[in-house]
């Protein structure tokens, strides 16, 4: 995760409101962490409204699709009544992956706030640009880089403590082969 990036210190077209939410993902990925998830948190809403909320389960759900951003437009659907998150915002502390980036599109969220850039995995700008490419029938407004020393901190400290906890096993398991 050394290779995560701060982008822009202006965020033209971000809100309080914006700010906030990407405030609360930030709380429900560090309890993610607490967790053993990777620490990745999404916030859905339309206004000051919270749709839908979820960290990263794929862990504790044994499920590949347990993203954020999934999980949390599976409950903002199911608040909404309707599969169409048109008129909505998502903050979330990482850029979205191509599978979650395309998931924005099919639902036609309306805008989408991130924290992180993701140099391995980053389908809105860093690899690729899915929610803004003009040839799919649908455009996500984005704004990245919102709160992103934040964001960024919490995965280094989560895959610091991750690799040290590894090599803690490591050694127990020379001790006892000794």
């Amino acid at each position: 995760m050394n290779s995560l990036r701060l982008v822009r210190t202006a965020h033209d077209g971000v809100s309080d409101v914006d700010v906030r939410m990407m405030e609360r993902a930030i709380e429900l990925a560090r309890r993610a962490a607490l967790d053993g998830e990777v620490p990745i948190a999404a916030v859905i809403y339309r206004g000051e409204e919270i749709l839908g909320e979820a960290a990263n389960n794929r862990e504790a759900a044994q499920d590949p699709t347990g993203h954020a951003e999934i999980v949390a437009m599976r409950e903002a659907g199911k608040k909404l009544g309707e599969w169409r998150l048109e008129g909505c915002s998502m903050a979330v502390t990482l850029e979205p992956c191509p599978m979650c980036a395309g998931a924005l599109v099919n639902a036609r969220l309306g805008r989408l706030i991130y924290g992180a850039t993701d140099p391995k995995a980053g389908a809105c700008e860093t690899l690729y640009s899915i929610p803004g490419d003009v040839r799919l029938n649908h455009r996500v407004e984005m704004h990245g880089g919102v709160l992103a020393p934040r964001c960024v901190e919490l995965l280094r400290a989560f895959f610091r403590e991750r690799r040290a906890q590894q090599k803690t096993m490591k050694n127990d398991a020379k001790k006892r082969s000794a």
